[in-house]
């Protein structure tokens, strides 16, 4: 079993709640999505390499951090934009890659097949961050740590919202070394592979516009 890092932290919970309700707007969807990001993006903060140096304050000499190794985020497209976001607010220095993965099921299994990639030609020198909203059946994020580790990728750090526990097992088998950031764990997939009690579909609920009429 791989390393499973769970933010214990109300606030969190509460942005979780908020997707969950299947009455939430696509717009307050996409907010509780990016505020979770930053929340991601500061718990994972804490692994990152870190070196000290002095500032000048206007007064004194003062003893700071700043982030030794370059970091490297990884957003699947389209459902991890609004959390990408969210992790980029929270390590504003950090590099952008994006990969497009598409979803089929064929005779009751699931296929990943990503179609889409702007990724660094090298990811050694990174700490690499992959993102998606959640990990259902494990096979997206499998698939893109796959290639992260091709382009050399060695520190590698999986960050989602919701897990499932099959989808956990299934990349961990891929991937064991690989740490993986979440806000829950669910027990379920149902037939189309999506969360259960989940947080619905999260590309067409953040994605989609809201609707204003005048009346």
């Amino acid at each position: 079993m791989g390393e499973l890092v769970l933010i214990d932290n109300p606030l969190a919970k509460y942005y979780l709640s908020v997707l969950r309700d299947k009455n939430t707007t696509p717009r307050s969807y996409r907010d509780a999505v990016r505020k979770l990001g930053f929340i991601v993006g500061y718990e994972v903060s804490r692994r990152l390499k870190w070196g000290r140096l002095f500032v000048e304050t206007g007064l004194a000499k003062a003893e700071g951090v700043y982030p030794s190794r370059p970091v490297y985020i990884i957003g699947v497209l389209g459902a991890s934009i609004p959390m990408m976001h969210g992790i980029w607010d929270a390590l504003p220095w950090a590099g952008l890659g994006l990969v497009g993965a598409r979803r089929r099921v064929v005779d009751g299994e699931l296929e990943v097949e990503i179609f889409y990639e702007r990724i660094a030609s090298d990811l050694a020198v990174y700490t690499t961050i992959v993102v998606d909203p959640t990990l259902a059946s494990g096979k997206t994020m499998t698939k893109v740590v796959e290639l992260v580790s091709e382009r050399g990728g060695r520190d590698i750090i999986a960050a989602t919202i919701l897990a499932s526990k099959r989808g956990l097992e299934y990349f961990w088998s891929r991937h064991p070394g690989v740490p993986v950031y979440a806000i829950e764990v669910d027990p379920l997939l149902d037939h189309r592979f999506f969360i259960v009690p989940g947080i619905g579909d999260a590309g067409d609920r953040s994605l989609t516009p809201d609707y204003v009429t005048k009346y």
